[in-house]
């Protein structure tokens, strides 16, 4: 597997390591519902200035968490925010932080599953989308996440729509992934499928990052 070069993010809580963070360790009701896209930016950037080298402790997460949505992520409830958004957000923080590159939501789908893989290849971690179901928004269609079992058997675990991921790894076959502070599979097949059956690549895409200067 294609993989991060470095140890992803950590959050040390309840005495256990997670796989990058989660919305859902907020005291915040509205990040806790939908501050999805502000943790795989922070995941992102903690990852980029190299913060990832020690667990970091649950409440300095959660306080850069509040601190970021206020500033830079305009979130509606229970919407959340949408990719061009997050993007900008993105920028800004890229320039705060004078980090070399600049975001850019949705990659056109021939040259998608190549772009995921460059990124990988710089050794950046890739924010997807898993967008809501469209047009029919009231659908409750989702995508499946996996566990990988020791033997190497992918285990249905979760799922999820209207959701953003970071990846950090990729086969032919499938995307490791973080969310919600735990490690997770999804197939690569499933994904096209949901954005072609039930979602749209306009809401289900990524946030590239191209280095600059």
């Amino acid at each position: 597997m294609l993989s991060l070069n470095r140890k992803y993010i950590q959050v040390e809580r309840n005495g256990r390591l997670s796989y990058g963070g989660s919305q859902m360790w907020s005291d915040n009701p509205t990040v806790k519902i939908c501050g999805c896209g502000p943790v795989a930016v922070l995941d992102t950037l903690l990852y980029l200035t190299h913060r990832q080298e020690s667990p970091l402790s649950l409440a300095e997460y959660n306080r850069m968490l509040e601190e970021m949505s206020k500033r830079y992520f305009p979130l509606v409830r229970p919407f959340g925010i949408n990719g061009l958004l997050l993007a900008a957000g993105m920028n800004r923080l890229l320039r705060r932080y004078r980090l070399p590159y600049r975001a850019f939501w949705a990659i056109s789908g021939r040259k998608f599953w190549s772009r995921v893989e460059e990124l990988l290849c710089q050794d950046l971690p890739v924010i997807f989308s898993v967008g809501p179901n469209f047009p029919a928004v009231w659908q409750k269609h989702r995508l499946t996440f996996y566990r990988k079992t020791a033997e190497g058997l992918y285990i249905p675990a979760s799922s999820a729509k209207s959701h953003y991921i970071t990846a950090t790894g990729i086969d032919p076959d499938w995307l490791r992934i973080s969310s919600w502070g735990t490690e997770y599979y999804i197939s690569r097949k499933e994904y096209d499928e949901y954005i072609r059956r039930y979602s749209t690549a306009i809401v289900s895409n990524i946030l590239m990052l191209r280095r600059i200067g």
